[in-house]
């Protein structure tokens, strides 16, 4: 089977690139997952996709509004549903455009302060690495789920 895992954010802003973290996090402990990096446009990796054809996607990226330290796949099949992004394309926008390459395509949200994104800052918060962690262990849950 061949899986995808799409990382979102702007390692810039702080805590925005909590999901960039997640995907080193995944290139070391799960060698079987493809690793794309679309920082703060993840829709310049749809060409990479396409040509690797996955099974299935999981896109992660930071989110906010949701207690500091939740991890959830989510559904965003509905375009109506909004989720902060500090990012050019929507996330349920860009979660539709994903479906037409894998329809097996879920979302990862690690939720930050919204504070620990708005501001130009480099590295982590003790929280965001911690959520990283947690993160890596979703994905290897949804790993096993898969397999």
């Amino acid at each position: 089977m061949k899986k995808a895992l799409l990382c979102v954010g702007n390692e810039l802003r702080g805590d925005d690139g909590v999901a960039i973290v997640v995907g080193r996090l995944v290139e070391e402990h799960l060698p079987e997952w493809r690793v794309f990096f679309g920082y703060d446009t993840p829709e310049n990796e749809f060409g990479s996709l396409r040509a690797y054809e996955p099974d299935v996607i999981v896109v992660v990226d930071a989110m906010s509004g949701f207690k500091e330290d939740k991890i959830e796949f989510l559904d965003l099949s509905d375009e109506r549903t909004y989720i902060y992004s500090t990012h050019n394309i929507p996330t349920p926008i860009l979660m539709s455009c994903l479906r037409e390459i894998c329809t097996k395509t879920i979302f990862l949200g690690i939720c930050v302060l919204l504070e620990n994104v708005l501001h130009f800052s480099e590295g982590l918060s003790e929280n965001a690495k911690t959520s990283a962690m947690k993160a890596l262990d979703k994905v290897k849950e949804f790993d096993a789920m898969i397999e």
